[in-house]
């Protein structure tokens, strides 16, 4: 996966089939199910939710006013996000070994995803300036720029680019594949704004509110990211 020892050189990767987006969203329900560890360290991560929750209190019923928040709870977000990160990585990680038939221990799977956190979240700023940068000048070419440079993040974990070149390897994984690409990613916002409404409906800050986030976002999470995974590798591997 990128750094490790027995780094499969270009001539000899595996070849990936090609999948539209309902094929590639089986094949990742195929392996998440082999791989169950995954929605239960996205879980475990999800809580951390709960936990910051006791520090936030409403200033009203209905709240009128931003919520007062404990200092405590912005370290508690903040491990949050890097939890977050790191299922991602761990994901992908799931993604290339699953292509590949090898079977590494989650453990092995974070250890690598932890070797790339500081290139994955400078390729996330990358990625999100330039889409933003699209977005000012129209909804559309951000849109299109998005969709062009997700597949960054799988390439950042899986190949142990950097953050420029991730973003050339994401842009050239896409071409030709945006539709697919697209086609899976508004089935993950379509699912994580889903998820949001469900939990908001049982009180945005109520601990079964955030129980319910943790709990969607948990299955939610590793299924599309390894179908990410799975585009990005699709093609990256039949260049």
């Amino acid at each position: 996966m990128g750094t490790r020892g027995d780094e499969i050189e270009p001539d000899d990767r595996v070849h990936v089939r090609r999948l539209d987006a309902v094929d590639t969203l089986r094949w990742s329900r195929g392996v998440l199910a082999d791989s169950l560890e995954l929605v239960g360290l996205a879980f475990a991560v999800g809580l951390l939710s709960v936990v910051a929750l006791v520090g936030v209190s409403p200033t009203a019923t209905p709240p009128t006013e931003p919520p007062r928040i404990d200092g405590w709870v912005w370290p508690v977000y903040l491990v949050f996000f890097v939890g977050i990160a790191l299922v991602w990585g761990a994901v992908y990680a799931t993604a290339d070994a699953a292509v590949e038939e090898r079977d590494p221990s989650l453990a092995d799977r974070l250890r690598h995803a932890v070797t790339r956190l500081p290139a994955l979240f400078a390729t996330g700023v990358l990625t999100w300036v330039v889409s933003a940068l699209g977005f000012i000048l129209f909804v559309l070419p951000g849109v299109y720029l998005f969709h062009r440079l997700v597949l960054a993040y799988p390439a950042c974990v899986i190949d142990g680019t950097g953050p420029v070149g991730s973003l050339r390897a994401g842009w050239r994984a896409s071409k030709g594949n945006a539709a697919t690409v697209f086609g899976v990613s508004v089935g993950y916002f379509g699912l994580a704004v889903g998820s949001n409404v469900a939990a908001s409906a049982l009180g945005q800050y109520t601990v079964l509110g955030r129980l319910v986030s943790a709990g969607l976002t948990a299955g939610v999470l590793p299924l599309f990211g390894l179908a990410f995974g799975h585009l990005y590798l699709e093609r990256s591997r039949n260049w």
